[in-house]
């Protein structure tokens, strides 16, 4: 099996029933909508199509919902056309609208003056163009073109070293957050986090609406490196956001930073994505480059539960076979031991759950017998939890909550399949071989490791069992 998830995005490329079945058929896990672009209502439309088409896939595919937030843009240009940014020349920024000149800029954020200070840096147009704050004016910031270039409309803005106190929800956000939880969409994704507090802030939203939806942490901001731990120990999972990221950092720290978020997520055992640009030049063409080969290998190494596509699936040529590109490399990348196998859990991190999902993997290394790990679970936690201790066999999850269903499609080895909730230890065992044995997973006769909560229980793992398949039903 292909232990590495794989989130695609949605877009006018892939926005149909059709090639959303091809693509389920291609290996998606989970279907990503940004909502960055289009309205909330197109949104929900999509998401009620993925449900659909999955459905009768018969696959759980999970709906990530990417919240845009508080994106920094530059304004309209006098007839739209590019102005010529010198290198040595000055130029204001403001937050007025206004027709955009060589001299004057507007900038999307009304704290400019208070927020940036002389010495800053700000990179336009994914870092192409640089400037340095030197004085606050009566219409904005005045700063120094230090790399200039031609600047269209609209172009991303970045402050890599200010601490910018525009909240991670925007008004925009939250409407997609209320209608995402009508919808029942199955994770959010928070863009340019900084701190915890937005993770908390998001939280208390999706809460106040009677909803607990998973809240992702995108990684793309300097000051979310800098608190990455708080925000890792409050967040459901974690993305590698390298578009902005590697604005704001140079481009040989991105990869570093990577590896530090990978570790981070599996220190608090919640999963993690990697993201974009990982097949960009599928965009246009049937085959990846040779580096983007090796960067999803070297993502599937680091042991990522999820890679993500974005521009290859919703805009792209070639939507289907990015999909089933990405399915052959990480099969490929999977087929050998990786460099470095995630350590086994630190003592003074050690619960009783903990410590069962330690001994389901150390059962599954040191006994050749063992088929798979089969755990119940009814919130997820335990499956999620197993997937971070990265037992070499396949994890099925049985749960009786369509919605948990559908999100461990994210999680790293995790195989989800709906079932009867059972609350007896004869019970776990028996529903285990029906829907294994029925689903051709496993043989009458093999050998697995049960793992449960026993009574019972939500958050709680306290029952392992050596088993062997068809015994259970005469238990």
């Amino acid at each position: 099996m292909r232990h590495t998830k794989i989130v695609a995005t949605l877009g006018p490329a892939s926005l149909n029933r059709e090639t959303i079945a091809a693509m389920i058929r291609a290996g998606m896990d989970v279907a990503r909508l940004n909502t960055g672009h289009g309205t909330t209502e197109e949104h929900m439309r999509s998401a009620a199509l993925v449900r659909d088409v999955a459905a009768q896939a018969g696959k759980p595919v999970a709906v990530l919902l990417d919240l845009g937030g508080p994106k920094l843009r530059t304004g309209p240009t006098d007839g739209g056309r590019p102005l010529d940014l010198a290198a040595g020349s000055t130029v204001t920024l403001t937050p007025r609208l206004v027709k955009g000149s060589s001299s004057l800029l507007t900038v999307g954020y009304p704290h400019l003056t208070e927020d940036v200070a002389p010495g800053d840096q700000v990179l336009l147009d994914d870092g192409r163009i640089e400037l340095q704050v030197e004085r606050p004016t009566a219409d904005g910031i005045e700063c120094r073109v230090v790399v200039g270039g031609l600047l269209g409309p609209n172009k991303g803005v970045n402050f890599p070293h200010s601490s910018l106190t525009a909240p991670a929800l925007t008004d925009h956000d939250r409407e997609a957050v209320r209608a995402g939880v009508e919808c029942g969409v199955d994770f959010f994704a928070l863009s340019f986090v900084s701190q915890a507090a937005d993770i908390t802030e998001a939280r208390d939203l999706v809460s106040s609406l009677g909803s607990d939806t998973p809240i992702i942490a995108k990684i793309e901001r300097r000051r979310a490196i800098q608190n990455l731990e708080a925000i890792l120990a409050e967040a459901d999972g974690a993305m590698v956001a390298r578009g902005d990221l590697g604005v704001e950092m140079a481009p040989e720290d991105v990869p570093l930073e990577q590896r530090r978020i990978i570790a981070g997520a599996a220190d608090q055992m919640i999963p993690v994505i990697t993201a974009t640009q990982m097949l960009e030049s599928m965009i246009d063409s049937p085959r990846p480059t040779r580096a983007e080969a090796s960067d999803v290998a070297n993502a599937v190494w680091d042991l990522s539960d999820a890679l993500m596509l974005s521009g290859e699936t919703a805009v792209g040529r070639y939507p289907v076979e990015a999909v089933a590109m990405m399915d052959r490399i990480i099969r490929r990348a999977e087929s050998v031991a990786p460099p470095d196998r995630a350590p086994l859990a630190r003592p003074e991190t050690d619960d009783h759950s903990h410590v069962v999902a330690i001994a389901a993997r150390r059962i599954v290394e040191s006994d050749p017998n063992m088929q798979a790990v089969v755990c119940h679970t009814l919130s997820g936690y335990t499956a999620f939890l197993l997937s971070k201790v990265h037992p070499e066999a396949p994890i099925y999850a049985i749960t009786p909550n369509e919605a948990v269903c559908r999100r461990l499609s994210l999680a790293r080895s995790v195989v989800p399949m709906l079932g009867p909730l059972v609350t007896t230890s004869e019970g776990l065992l028996r529903t285990a071989d029906a829907l294994l044995m029925n689903a051709g997973h496993v043989r009458w006769g093999e050998e697995v490791v049960v793992v449960a909560s026993h009574p019972v229980t939500s958050g709680s793992t306290n029952f392992l069992k050596l088993h062997r398949v068809g015994e259970g039903a005469s238990a």
